[in-house]
């Protein structure tokens, strides 16, 4: 079973799940794969307890969370904020090995795309520099771009008012385009799990041509279909079906 810490925001996980069965539903709907989500939107606010290193709150709350997953005998863990990975290296080793790391995922992506990619994310995870704390980064950082102040400040209100379900997808949609051009990029990265939502709307039927966002949530949901395909070939699923998203927890 797949575990997710949700509620981070509780819109995001909920969409993750829809995502994971839109690509993993087959022929029969007993093939699909077991997902529990773990949802508490009662998580502090990540990028305000962050920044001012009051953190732990937040780390007893992700841990027992962690905890609760592991005693429902999941196989991998998605913490479905990105922010939070700023606490990983704080985890028990028996819990980080579990855990797929979102950033992980991203650069590799990154590495393996070989784009410029432009990256959405919170004043937290920018501040905090949890993607340049990986160690992915210094390989990945050339195709990269960064807001500037400005940009990074309403890229952030953006999230929280999708957090808070008050936003236009299309006046959104319409700011990023401005930035692309901007920056002089073609790919944004989903550096915050609440933009999977602009991302679903970008792929839906009426935007199918638009495929500008690296989004960590849509990969391993991708991922875990060709993991799924494997186990009903082998009929060995507790072995293989995560086989594959195991590297990104390396």
């Amino acid at each position: 079973m797949l575990g997710i810490v949700g509620g981070m925001g509780p819109l995001a996980s909920a969409e993750f799940i829809k995502t994971i069965y839109q690509h993993n539903l087959g022929e029969r709907e007993q093939e699909a794969p077991k997902v529990i989500l773990y949802s508490d939107p009662t998580f502090p606010d990540r990028s305000e307890v962050l920044l001012k290193g009051e953190y732990s709150l937040l780390l007893e709350h992700l841990t027992n969370a962690l905890y609760q997953l592991c005693e429902l005998q999941v196989s991998k863990i998605v913490i479905c904020c990105i922010t939070s990975h700023y606490l990983l290296p704080q985890l028990p080793s028996h819990l980080k090995e579990r855990l797929i790391s979102l950033i992980d995922i991203i650069l590799n992506e990154v590495l393996e795309r070989k784009q410029n990619y432009l990256l959405l994310c919170t004043n937290g995870t920018r501040k905090l520099k949890i993607f340049q704390n990986n160690s992915l980064w210094e390989l990945a950082e050339k195709r990269i771009v960064l807001l500037d102040d400005k940009d990074q400040d309403t890229i952030h209100k953006t999230i929280y008012q999708i957090k808070n379900h008050n936003y236009s997808f299309q006046s959104d949609i319409t700011f990023l385009e401005r930035l692309m051009k901007k920056y002089k990029t073609d790919c944004l990265i989903a550096g915050c799990t609440e933009i999977h939502l602009l991302n679903k709307y970008f792929i839906s039927e009426e935007n199918s041509s638009n495929h500008i966002f690296l989004d960590p949530l849509t990969i391993v949901a991708q991922k875990l279909r060709s993991a799924v395909l494997n186990t009903h070939d082998n009929k060995q699923y507790s072995q293989i079906s995560y086989g594959l998203l195991s590297r990104w927890t390396e």
